[in-house]
Protein backbone atom coordinates (compact mmCIF):
# COMPACT_ATOMS: atom_id res chain seq x y z
CA UNK A 1 0.00 0.00 0.00
CA UNK A 2 2.89 2.17 0.80
CA UNK A 3 4.32 1.67 -2.66
CA UNK A 4 0.86 3.11 -4.66
CA UNK A 5 0.61 6.05 -1.97
CA UNK A 6 4.34 7.15 -3.00
CA UNK A 7 3.02 6.63 -7.08
CA UNK A 8 0.28 8.23 -7.23
CA UNK A 9 0.58 11.75 -5.27
CA UNK A 10 3.78 12.04 -7.79
CA UNK A 11 1.69 10.69 -10.61
CA UNK A 12 -1.01 12.71 -10.00
CA UNK A 13 0.78 16.47 -10.12
CA UNK A 14 2.81 15.23 -13.53
CA UNK A 15 -0.65 13.93 -14.80
CA UNK A 16 -2.51 17.74 -14.05
CA UNK A 17 0.54 19.34 -15.61
CA UNK A 18 0.63 17.39 -18.32
CA UNK A 19 -3.45 17.08 -18.83
CA UNK A 20 -3.61 21.05 -18.25
CA UNK A 21 -0.94 22.44 -20.55
CA UNK A 22 -2.00 20.12 -23.73
CA UNK A 23 -5.86 21.31 -23.44
CA UNK A 24 -5.10 24.61 -22.85
CA UNK A 25 -3.12 24.98 -26.07
CA UNK A 26 -5.01 26.97 -28.64
CA UNK A 27 -4.32 24.11 -31.54
CA UNK A 28 -5.97 21.52 -29.02
CA UNK A 29 -9.13 23.86 -28.51
CA UNK A 30 -9.03 24.99 -32.43
CA UNK A 31 -8.43 21.08 -33.55
CA UNK A 32 -11.17 19.80 -31.31
CA UNK A 33 -13.68 22.06 -31.72
CA UNK A 34 -13.41 21.85 -35.69
CA UNK A 35 -13.28 17.96 -35.20
CA UNK A 36 -16.61 17.70 -33.39
CA UNK A 37 -18.34 20.40 -35.74
CA UNK A 38 -17.29 18.10 -38.82
CA UNK A 39 -18.40 14.97 -36.95
CA UNK A 40 -21.90 16.34 -36.06
CA UNK A 41 -22.32 17.55 -39.84
CA UNK A 42 -21.11 14.17 -40.43
CA UNK A 43 -23.94 12.59 -38.56
CA UNK A 44 -26.05 14.48 -41.36
CA UNK A 45 -25.00 13.17 -44.55
CA UNK A 46 -28.25 10.92 -44.63
CA UNK A 47 -30.45 14.14 -44.54
CA UNK A 48 -28.53 15.61 -47.67
CA UNK A 49 -28.59 12.26 -49.15
CA UNK A 50 -32.59 12.17 -48.61
CA UNK A 51 -32.93 16.14 -49.60
CA UNK A 52 -31.19 15.48 -52.94
CA UNK A 53 -33.27 11.99 -53.77
CA UNK A 54 -37.00 13.86 -52.80
CA UNK A 55 -35.83 16.72 -54.98
CA UNK A 56 -34.58 14.57 -57.57
CA UNK A 57 -37.71 13.53 -59.92
CA UNK A 58 -37.68 11.98 -63.09
CA UNK A 59 -40.79 11.56 -65.86
CA UNK A 60 -40.91 8.67 -68.01
CA UNK A 61 -43.71 8.32 -70.66
CA UNK A 62 -44.24 4.72 -71.14
CA UNK A 63 -46.21 4.02 -74.70
CA UNK A 64 -47.31 0.42 -74.77
CA UNK A 65 -47.98 -0.94 -78.11
CA UNK A 66 -47.65 -4.43 -76.90
CA UNK A 67 -51.31 -6.25 -76.56
CA UNK A 68 -52.11 -8.87 -73.90
CA UNK A 69 -49.49 -7.64 -70.69
CA UNK A 70 -50.39 -8.64 -67.10
CA UNK A 71 -52.75 -6.12 -65.52
CA UNK A 72 -50.43 -5.52 -63.00
CA UNK A 73 -47.79 -4.47 -65.45
CA UNK A 74 -47.60 -0.37 -64.14
CA UNK A 75 -47.71 -1.78 -60.84
CA UNK A 76 -44.52 -3.98 -61.27
CA UNK A 77 -42.39 -1.41 -63.28
CA UNK A 78 -43.55 1.14 -60.26
CA UNK A 79 -42.76 -1.14 -57.38
CA UNK A 80 -38.93 -1.90 -59.15
CA UNK A 81 -38.10 1.73 -59.55
CA UNK A 82 -39.27 3.52 -57.03
CA UNK A 83 -39.72 0.95 -53.77
CA UNK A 84 -42.78 -0.82 -52.26
CA UNK A 85 -43.29 2.04 -49.71
CA UNK A 86 -46.51 1.99 -47.62
CA UNK A 87 -46.97 5.70 -47.49
CA UNK A 88 -48.84 6.55 -50.61
CA UNK A 89 -47.77 10.45 -50.21
CA UNK A 90 -43.75 9.14 -50.44
CA UNK A 91 -41.56 10.36 -52.55
CA UNK A 92 -40.86 8.69 -56.67
CA UNK A 93 -37.70 9.32 -57.63
CA UNK A 94 -39.60 8.08 -61.10
CA UNK A 95 -43.13 9.23 -62.18
CA UNK A 96 -44.69 6.77 -65.13
CA UNK A 97 -46.79 8.45 -67.34
CA UNK A 98 -48.91 4.82 -68.73
CA UNK A 99 -50.22 5.29 -72.24
CA UNK A 100 -51.49 1.99 -73.80
CA UNK A 101 -51.92 2.30 -77.51
CA UNK A 102 -50.76 5.80 -76.85
CA UNK A 103 -49.15 7.63 -79.60
CA UNK A 104 -44.97 7.22 -79.95
CA UNK A 105 -44.70 10.57 -82.31
CA UNK A 106 -46.24 12.69 -79.91
CA UNK A 107 -44.54 11.17 -76.93
CA UNK A 108 -41.38 11.94 -79.17
CA UNK A 109 -42.35 15.51 -79.17
CA UNK A 110 -42.94 15.70 -75.23
CA UNK A 111 -39.63 14.50 -74.69
CA UNK A 112 -37.55 17.23 -77.17
CA UNK A 113 -39.63 19.79 -75.30
CA UNK A 114 -37.67 18.70 -71.96
CA UNK A 115 -41.67 17.53 -70.47
CA UNK A 116 -40.58 13.97 -70.16
CA UNK A 117 -36.91 12.89 -68.62
CA UNK A 118 -37.04 9.51 -70.82
CA UNK A 119 -39.25 7.47 -73.46
CA UNK A 120 -40.31 4.23 -72.82
CA UNK A 121 -41.64 1.71 -76.20
CA UNK A 122 -42.97 -1.36 -75.10
CA UNK A 123 -43.96 -3.73 -77.71
CA UNK A 124 -43.24 -7.33 -78.80
CA UNK A 125 -41.46 -9.12 -81.11
CA UNK A 126 -41.77 -11.81 -83.16
CA UNK A 127 -41.55 -14.70 -80.86
CA UNK A 128 -44.23 -12.69 -78.31
CA UNK A 129 -41.47 -11.44 -75.82
CA UNK A 130 -41.56 -7.77 -74.73
CA UNK A 131 -39.13 -5.59 -76.77
CA UNK A 132 -38.31 -2.25 -75.13
CA UNK A 133 -36.90 0.92 -76.64
CA UNK A 134 -35.93 3.75 -74.36
CA UNK A 135 -35.07 6.83 -75.46
CA UNK A 136 -33.23 9.60 -73.45
CA UNK A 137 -30.33 11.97 -73.25
CA UNK A 138 -29.03 11.29 -70.19
CA UNK A 139 -26.11 8.24 -70.44
CA UNK A 140 -26.76 4.64 -71.21
CA UNK A 141 -24.61 4.12 -68.31
CA UNK A 142 -26.32 6.68 -65.97
CA UNK A 143 -28.50 6.50 -63.17
CA UNK A 144 -32.06 6.35 -65.17
CA UNK A 145 -31.23 3.54 -67.86
CA UNK A 146 -29.26 1.52 -64.71
CA UNK A 147 -32.38 2.04 -62.91
CA UNK A 148 -34.34 1.21 -65.26
CA UNK A 149 -33.26 -2.43 -66.12
CA UNK A 150 -33.76 -4.30 -63.73
CA UNK A 151 -37.70 -3.36 -63.87
CA UNK A 152 -37.78 -4.03 -67.13
CA UNK A 153 -36.27 -7.33 -66.22
CA UNK A 154 -38.82 -8.10 -63.52
CA UNK A 155 -41.28 -6.81 -66.28
CA UNK A 156 -40.49 -9.27 -68.61
CA UNK A 157 -40.92 -12.44 -66.52
CA UNK A 158 -43.92 -11.19 -65.41
CA UNK A 159 -45.38 -11.04 -68.90
CA UNK A 160 -43.82 -14.65 -69.35
CA UNK A 161 -45.35 -15.99 -66.17
CA UNK A 162 -48.55 -14.58 -67.27
CA UNK A 163 -48.43 -15.87 -70.51
CA UNK A 164 -47.71 -19.61 -69.02
CA UNK A 165 -50.97 -18.99 -67.04
CA UNK A 166 -49.39 -18.52 -63.45
CA UNK A 167 -47.59 -15.56 -61.37
CA UNK A 168 -44.33 -14.04 -59.54
CA UNK A 169 -47.10 -13.89 -56.69
CA UNK A 170 -48.23 -17.32 -57.59
CA UNK A 171 -44.38 -18.79 -57.48
CA UNK A 172 -43.81 -17.27 -54.02
CA UNK A 173 -46.56 -18.02 -52.35
CA UNK A 174 -45.59 -19.30 -48.76
CA UNK A 175 -45.11 -23.03 -47.87
CA UNK A 176 -44.72 -25.00 -45.03
CA UNK A 177 -41.75 -25.10 -43.29
CA UNK A 178 -41.02 -26.88 -40.21
CA UNK A 179 -37.89 -26.10 -38.16
CA UNK A 180 -36.71 -28.19 -35.29
CA UNK A 181 -33.76 -28.44 -33.01
CA UNK A 182 -31.95 -31.64 -33.34
CA UNK A 183 -31.73 -31.58 -28.81
CA UNK A 184 -33.53 -29.52 -26.30
CA UNK A 185 -35.00 -26.27 -27.15
CA UNK A 186 -34.47 -23.96 -29.82
CA UNK A 187 -31.76 -22.05 -29.64
CA UNK A 188 -31.03 -18.15 -29.81
CA UNK A 189 -34.06 -17.03 -31.83
CA UNK A 190 -31.61 -14.12 -33.40
CA UNK A 191 -32.60 -13.37 -37.21
CA UNK A 192 -30.83 -12.38 -40.05
CA UNK A 193 -31.67 -8.79 -39.60
CA UNK A 194 -30.25 -8.77 -36.14
CA UNK A 195 -27.31 -10.40 -37.14
CA UNK A 196 -26.26 -8.02 -39.63
CA UNK A 197 -27.32 -5.08 -37.27
CA UNK A 198 -24.89 -6.48 -34.69
CA UNK A 199 -22.02 -7.19 -37.32
CA UNK A 200 -22.12 -3.92 -38.17
CA UNK A 201 -21.92 -2.26 -35.04
CA UNK A 202 -19.46 -4.54 -33.71
CA UNK A 203 -17.30 -3.53 -36.67
CA UNK A 204 -17.96 0.02 -35.85
CA UNK A 205 -17.24 0.02 -32.42
CA UNK A 206 -14.09 -1.79 -33.07
CA UNK A 207 -12.82 0.77 -35.41
CA UNK A 208 -13.31 3.55 -32.52
CA UNK A 209 -10.96 1.61 -30.41
CA UNK A 210 -8.18 1.26 -33.31
CA UNK A 211 -8.57 4.56 -33.91
CA UNK A 212 -7.97 5.70 -30.86
CA UNK A 213 -4.97 3.69 -29.76
CA UNK A 214 -3.36 4.19 -33.04
CA UNK A 215 -3.96 8.09 -33.30
CA UNK A 216 -3.62 9.20 -29.56
CA UNK A 217 -1.24 6.52 -28.75
CA UNK A 218 1.37 7.97 -31.17
CA UNK A 219 0.09 11.33 -28.95
CA UNK A 220 1.61 10.32 -26.28
CA UNK A 221 5.25 8.83 -27.84
CA UNK A 222 5.98 12.12 -29.61
CA UNK A 223 4.64 13.83 -26.13
CA UNK A 224 7.45 11.72 -24.30
CA UNK A 225 10.26 12.23 -27.60
CA UNK A 226 9.39 16.07 -26.93
CA UNK A 227 10.21 16.61 -23.83
CA UNK A 228 13.19 13.99 -23.68
CA UNK A 229 14.60 16.39 -26.38
CA UNK A 230 14.14 19.26 -24.55
CA UNK A 231 16.17 17.43 -21.39
CA UNK A 232 13.07 18.33 -19.00
CA UNK A 233 12.68 14.67 -18.61
CA UNK A 234 16.28 14.68 -16.61
CA UNK A 235 15.54 16.92 -14.43
CA UNK A 236 11.92 15.76 -13.44
CA UNK A 237 13.77 12.06 -12.80
CA UNK A 238 15.93 13.79 -10.21
CA UNK A 239 12.83 14.59 -8.19
CA UNK A 240 10.44 11.62 -9.05
CA UNK A 241 10.71 8.14 -9.84
CA UNK A 242 10.26 7.04 -13.63
CA UNK A 243 7.39 4.68 -12.82
CA UNK A 244 5.89 7.79 -11.52
CA UNK A 245 6.72 9.91 -14.73
CA UNK A 246 5.74 7.37 -16.89
CA UNK A 247 2.30 6.60 -14.83
CA UNK A 248 2.03 10.73 -14.33
CA UNK A 249 2.38 11.70 -18.30
CA UNK A 250 0.16 8.43 -19.53
CA UNK A 251 -2.82 9.57 -17.56
CA UNK A 252 -2.41 13.17 -18.50
CA UNK A 253 -1.89 12.82 -22.15
CA UNK A 254 -4.07 10.12 -21.96
CA UNK A 255 -6.90 12.16 -20.42
CA UNK A 256 -6.20 14.92 -22.71
CA UNK A 257 -6.87 12.13 -25.55
CA UNK A 258 -9.95 10.84 -24.25
CA UNK A 259 -10.96 14.48 -23.54
CA UNK A 260 -11.00 15.35 -27.22
CA UNK A 261 -11.88 11.57 -28.74
CA UNK A 262 -15.23 11.69 -26.07
CA UNK A 263 -16.18 15.58 -27.30
CA UNK A 264 -15.99 14.27 -30.87
CA UNK A 265 -17.98 10.98 -30.22
CA UNK A 266 -20.45 13.44 -28.34
CA UNK A 267 -20.97 15.28 -31.55
CA UNK A 268 -21.50 12.22 -33.57
CA UNK A 269 -24.05 11.22 -30.62
CA UNK A 270 -25.66 14.70 -30.29
CA UNK A 271 -25.70 14.58 -34.44
CA UNK A 272 -27.70 11.48 -34.95
CA UNK A 273 -30.38 12.04 -32.28
CA UNK A 274 -30.33 15.91 -33.91
CA UNK A 275 -31.51 13.97 -37.63
CA UNK A 276 -35.34 13.53 -36.92
CA UNK A 277 -35.92 17.15 -36.50
CA UNK A 278 -33.50 18.62 -39.07
CA UNK A 279 -34.57 16.02 -41.12
CA UNK A 280 -37.96 16.96 -40.87
CA UNK A 281 -37.41 20.95 -40.80
CA UNK A 282 -35.18 20.05 -44.49
CA UNK A 283 -36.80 17.23 -45.83
CA UNK A 284 -40.29 17.59 -44.37
CA UNK A 285 -40.79 13.61 -43.21
CA UNK A 286 -40.06 12.18 -40.03
CA UNK A 287 -37.22 10.07 -39.67
CA UNK A 288 -34.79 9.10 -36.52
CA UNK A 289 -31.45 7.88 -36.09
CA UNK A 290 -30.76 4.24 -35.48
CA UNK A 291 -29.52 2.33 -32.64
CA UNK A 292 -29.51 -1.26 -33.19
CA UNK A 293 -27.55 -3.41 -30.94
CA UNK A 294 -26.68 -0.82 -29.00
CA UNK A 295 -27.73 -2.12 -25.35
CA UNK A 296 -26.41 -0.67 -22.22
CA UNK A 297 -24.32 -4.02 -21.81
CA UNK A 298 -22.50 -3.31 -25.02
CA UNK A 299 -21.79 0.49 -23.92
CA UNK A 300 -20.51 -0.56 -20.86
CA UNK A 301 -18.24 -3.55 -22.08
CA UNK A 302 -17.09 -1.18 -25.11
CA UNK A 303 -16.27 1.69 -22.35
CA UNK A 304 -14.43 -1.07 -19.92
CA UNK A 305 -12.39 -2.52 -23.04
CA UNK A 306 -11.77 1.16 -24.71
CA UNK A 307 -10.14 2.44 -21.20
CA UNK A 308 -8.45 -0.44 -20.46
CA UNK A 309 -6.79 -1.32 -24.42
CA UNK A 310 -5.81 2.66 -24.08
CA UNK A 311 -4.17 2.36 -21.29
CA UNK A 312 -1.90 -0.80 -22.07
CA UNK A 313 -1.26 0.50 -25.47
CA UNK A 314 -0.43 4.00 -24.24
CA UNK A 315 2.30 2.66 -21.64
CA UNK A 316 4.05 0.70 -24.42
CA UNK A 317 3.79 3.77 -26.53
CA UNK A 318 5.30 5.91 -23.94
CA UNK A 319 7.93 3.47 -23.27
CA UNK A 320 9.03 3.48 -27.08
CA UNK A 321 8.99 7.04 -27.35
CA UNK A 322 10.88 7.55 -24.40
CA UNK A 323 14.00 5.56 -26.74
CA UNK A 324 14.01 8.50 -29.09
CA UNK A 325 15.14 12.05 -29.04
CA UNK A 326 13.29 13.54 -31.65
CA UNK A 327 10.23 13.69 -32.75
CA UNK A 328 10.47 12.37 -35.84
CA UNK A 329 11.93 8.99 -35.13
CA UNK A 330 8.96 8.04 -33.16
CA UNK A 331 7.33 6.42 -35.99
CA UNK A 332 10.24 4.23 -36.52
CA UNK A 333 10.17 3.39 -32.86
CA UNK A 334 6.74 2.84 -32.42
CA UNK A 335 6.79 0.52 -35.89
CA UNK A 336 6.51 -3.12 -33.77
CA UNK A 337 3.66 -1.89 -31.81
CA UNK A 338 1.67 -0.90 -34.57
CA UNK A 339 2.38 -4.33 -36.17
CA UNK A 340 0.65 -5.83 -33.27
CA UNK A 341 -2.13 -3.35 -32.97
CA UNK A 342 -2.95 -3.78 -36.62
CA UNK A 343 -2.56 -7.88 -36.24
CA UNK A 344 -5.49 -7.50 -33.80
CA UNK A 345 -7.59 -5.17 -35.79
CA UNK A 346 -7.41 -7.76 -39.25
CA UNK A 347 -7.95 -10.84 -36.19
CA UNK A 348 -11.48 -9.08 -35.00
CA UNK A 349 -12.55 -8.26 -38.29
CA UNK A 350 -11.61 -11.72 -39.27
CA UNK A 351 -13.51 -12.90 -36.34
CA UNK A 352 -16.77 -11.38 -36.77
CA UNK A 353 -17.29 -13.92 -39.68
CA UNK A 354 -16.31 -16.83 -37.28
CA UNK A 355 -17.24 -15.22 -34.00
CA UNK A 356 -17.86 -18.74 -32.05
CA UNK A 357 -14.69 -20.51 -33.51
CA UNK A 358 -11.93 -21.86 -30.76
CA UNK A 359 -9.08 -19.41 -31.95
CA UNK A 360 -11.47 -16.45 -31.74
CA UNK A 361 -12.29 -17.61 -28.06
CA UNK A 362 -8.95 -17.51 -27.25
CA UNK A 363 -7.74 -14.76 -28.45
CA UNK A 364 -10.54 -12.78 -26.71
CA UNK A 365 -8.36 -13.24 -23.76
CA UNK A 366 -5.26 -12.03 -25.02
CA UNK A 367 -4.97 -8.91 -23.31
CA UNK A 368 -3.03 -7.00 -26.88
CA UNK A 369 -6.37 -8.46 -28.64
CA UNK A 370 -9.15 -8.39 -26.31
CA UNK A 371 -9.74 -5.05 -26.70
CA UNK A 372 -11.06 -5.96 -30.34
CA UNK A 373 -12.04 -9.65 -30.20
CA UNK A 374 -13.82 -9.63 -26.53
CA UNK A 375 -15.95 -6.73 -27.56
CA UNK A 376 -16.58 -8.06 -30.69
CA UNK A 377 -18.33 -11.12 -29.06
CA UNK A 378 -20.05 -8.85 -26.37
CA UNK A 379 -21.55 -6.74 -29.03
CA UNK A 380 -22.64 -10.21 -31.06
CA UNK A 381 -24.00 -11.70 -28.04
CA UNK A 382 -21.53 -14.72 -27.42
CA UNK A 383 -20.04 -14.20 -24.46
CA UNK A 384 -20.71 -15.83 -21.01
CA UNK A 385 -20.37 -13.20 -18.08
CA UNK A 386 -17.71 -15.19 -16.26
CA UNK A 387 -15.63 -14.94 -19.72
CA UNK A 388 -15.52 -10.90 -19.95
CA UNK A 389 -14.68 -10.74 -16.26
CA UNK A 390 -11.20 -12.93 -17.07
CA UNK A 391 -10.95 -10.61 -19.85
CA UNK A 392 -11.01 -7.90 -17.52
CA UNK A 393 -8.52 -9.27 -15.47
CA UNK A 394 -6.23 -10.58 -17.29
CA UNK A 395 -6.05 -6.67 -19.13
CA UNK A 396 -5.50 -5.63 -15.52
CA UNK A 397 -2.68 -7.79 -14.99
CA UNK A 398 -0.80 -7.09 -18.16
CA UNK A 399 -1.07 -3.47 -17.27
CA UNK A 400 0.36 -3.84 -14.60
CA UNK A 401 3.64 -5.68 -16.14
CA UNK A 402 3.57 -3.09 -18.90
CA UNK A 403 3.41 -0.26 -16.03
CA UNK A 404 6.77 -2.44 -14.51
CA UNK A 405 8.79 -3.01 -17.63
CA UNK A 406 7.39 0.67 -19.43
CA UNK A 407 9.23 2.15 -16.02
CA UNK A 408 12.70 0.48 -16.52
CA UNK A 409 12.35 1.18 -20.66
CA UNK A 410 11.45 4.60 -19.82
CA UNK A 411 14.27 5.58 -17.37
CA UNK A 412 16.81 4.22 -19.63
CA UNK A 413 15.64 6.34 -22.52
CA UNK A 414 16.38 8.84 -20.87
CA UNK A 415 20.19 8.24 -21.15
CA UNK A 416 19.90 7.25 -24.99
CA UNK A 417 20.49 10.50 -26.97
CA UNK A 418 21.16 9.88 -30.66
CA UNK A 419 21.76 6.48 -30.61
CA UNK A 420 19.85 3.90 -32.79
CA UNK A 421 16.94 2.14 -31.37
CA UNK A 422 17.20 -1.58 -31.66
CA UNK A 423 15.27 -4.96 -30.41
CA UNK A 424 18.46 -6.04 -27.83
CA UNK A 425 18.61 -2.61 -27.05
CA UNK A 426 14.88 -2.49 -25.32
CA UNK A 427 15.39 -5.73 -24.12
CA UNK A 428 18.42 -4.86 -22.22
CA UNK A 429 17.10 -1.60 -20.59
CA UNK A 430 13.79 -3.92 -19.57
CA UNK A 431 16.02 -5.86 -17.58
CA UNK A 432 18.12 -3.82 -16.02
CA UNK A 433 16.58 -2.47 -12.45
CA UNK A 434 17.08 1.64 -12.07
Amino acid sequence: MSGWRTLFPNAWYIAMREYRGRVRARSFVIGTGLLAVIAFGAAQLPILIDLSLSTSQTRVAVVVTATGMPSDSLAVLDRQLNGQSADPNAHKAYVLSWMPGGDVASARKDLEAGKTGALLVIDRDAAGDLRFSIRTDMPADGRVVQSMTPALTSLEIEDRLFRAGTSTAALLAPYDLTVSPVKGSPGGGRDASTEISNYLLSTGLIVLIFMAIVTYGVWVAMSVAEEKGSRVMELMLNATTPMQMLAGKMLGNGAAALTQYGLILASVVGGLLAQAPIHKAVVGTESSAQFGGLSPSVIGAFVVLFILGFTLYSLLYAALGSLVSRQEDVQSATSPLMVMIMAGYFMSVAGLQAIDETWVRVASFVPFFSPYLMLARVSAGHVEAWEFGLAVVLLLAAIAVALFVAARIYSAGVLLYGQRVGLRQIIRAARVPR
